[in-house]
């Protein structure tokens, strides 16, 4: 129990960056806070896939790790994707590298960071904790 409580704390905390603001950065451009990441459709499952992987008990332990990996992995993925989509369909109508960076706010890549470090504090959590 102790092992899931931890996880689940750290899983919170990594999403705290969300609350900033994470994207606008140019005159005219609303900011946009990084709760866009956690809202889409990727977000949303990897959520729910973290929530299960942790706290649902499966019979076979593995699938509680894979499903909490995938959750955390998906944060990641959610992320990366709205660096590279939010803009398009209502500001630039392109995808861009050039425009993602320079949408972005300092804070994204602080969100990214973080988020970057949940998947790696989540294999080391797993892998010294026993349950």
């Amino acid at each position: 129990m102790r092992k899931k409580v931890i996880l689940f704390m750290s899983f919170t905390i990594s999403l705290f960056p969300m609350f900033m603001k994470q994207y606008g950065g140019c005159k005219g451009v609303q900011e946009i806070t990084g709760m866009i990441n956690l809202l889409n459709p990727i977000g949303i499952l990897s959520v729910v896939l973290f929530l299960a992987g942790v706290w649902t008990p499966f019979h076979n332990k593995s699938v509680n790790k894979i499903l909490g990996a995938m959750g955390v992995i998906g944060i990641v993925i959610s992320e990366i994707y709205q660096f590279f989509t939010w803009h398009i369909a209502t500001i630039t109508g392109e995808m861009s590298l050039q425009n993602s960076l320079s949408l972005a706010y300092p804070e994204f890549y602080i969100g990214l960071a973080v988020s970057v470090f949940m998947v790696m504090a989540y294999f080391i959590i797993d892998k010294v904790m026993e349950e």
